[in-house]
C-alpha cells in the first residue's frame, strides 16, 4: 500500500512538473494520463483493492486460527490454569491412547 501511495504521489508530482515547465507539451504524451484526477482516482482504486485483499486474508486467517483445537476444561470450557513450582522450568503434558499406551 505504501508503495502504491509513493508511486501515486511521484506520478502526480511529475505530471505537475511537466505542466509547469513545458507549457506546450501535453503530460499525457509522457505519462499516459489525461489529467491529475485520473492518477489520483487510479491510486485510490488500487489502494482500496489491496486493502480489500488484506481484509479478506485477515478474516480467513482469523477463522482458521479459531478452528485450531486447544486443551480446555470440560466443566468451564476454559483453558486450564497451569502453575509451576518455584525452581522448575518445564511442564509436561503426556497424552496417549489406551491401546497404544500399554506395554505390549
Amino acid at each position: 500500500v505504501l508503495l502504491l501511495l509513493f508511486l501515486g504521489t511521484n506520478w502526480s508530482t511529475i505530471f505537475l512538473g511537466i505542466q509547469e515547465r513545458y507549457q506546450g507539451v501535453d503530460p499525457a504524451d509522457v505519462l499516459g494520463f489525461r489529467s491529475l484526477n485520473v492518477i489520483v482516482d487510479s491510486m485510490i482504486i488500487l489502494v482500496a483493492v489491496v486493502l480489500a485483499f488484506f481484509l479478506v486474508g485477515a478474516i480467513v486467517a482469523a477463522r482458521r486460527v479459531a478452528k485450531v483445537p486447544t486443551v480446555r476444561l470440560v466443566s468451564t470450557k476454559q483453558p486450564p490454569e497451569l502453575s509451576i513450582v518455584l525452581g522448575l522450568t518445564w511442564q509436561l503434558f503426556n497424552s496417549h491412547i489406551w491401546s497404544t499406551g500399554q506395554d505390549a
